[in-house]
């Protein structure tokens, strides 16, 4: 009997292609912060429960398919760059179960992983950091989000929070939410 591919697998395997296919290094912090990104603006609706973590956005439901979807045969890794975790890819199995995400997630995740592109782990953490301050803590004045940013990620400067809220409203406005 082949194994049952479910729905949250769907969502890992077609946000691994969107971030291969955009230049994504494609670690599992950049899948995190993709699916959290998506959720957040609602422009559709993973099956993740994200919480606050050292790493901003994380969701440990997401982080056990990696996983099954490795064994499962779904998935691979690579570690291109001596030093640096893995960077993940679907396998051609991954790629057609990726393709039974339905159509308007499906888009959703390709348009927000055009617009990550190939940002590295550490502007993603900061971008959807500043999400998680503003739109699931409800903190809206700059002064307070930049303040509250700090404070949850000390090992950025002043000046990187603020490029990390500027990124992070670029980003809302391109995707129109």
């Amino acid at each position: 009997m082949p194994q049952q591919i479910d729905e949250p697998a769907t969502w890992v395997l077609a946000a691994a292609g969107e971030l291969n296919r955009h230049g994504s290094w494609t670690g599992r912090i950049h899948i995190h912060k993709l699916l959290f990104i998506t959720e957040v603006l609602q422009l559709a609706k993973p099956p993740f429960k994200f919480v606050r973590h050292e790493y901003g956005p994380y969701s440990f439901g997401l982080d056990e398919e990696f996983i099954n979807l490795e064994l499962s045969g779904c998935l691979d890794h690579s570690y291109p760059t001596p030093g640096y975790g893995p960077r993940y890819e679907p396998t051609p199995k991954g790629r057609a179960v990726a393709s039974k995400l339905p159509e308007q997630a499906a888009n959703a995740v390709a348009e927000v992983a055009a617009q990550l592109g190939d940002r590295n782990s550490q502007k993603l953490e900061l971008l959807a950091t500043c999400l998680w301050v503003e739109r699931r803590e409800g903190i809206t004045g700059e002064p307070e989000i930049l303040s509250r940013v700090q404070e949850l990620k000390p090992k950025y400067s002043e000046q990187e929070v603020q490029r990390g809220l500027e990124d992070a409203r670029k980003l809302v406005a391109s995707l129109a939410v």
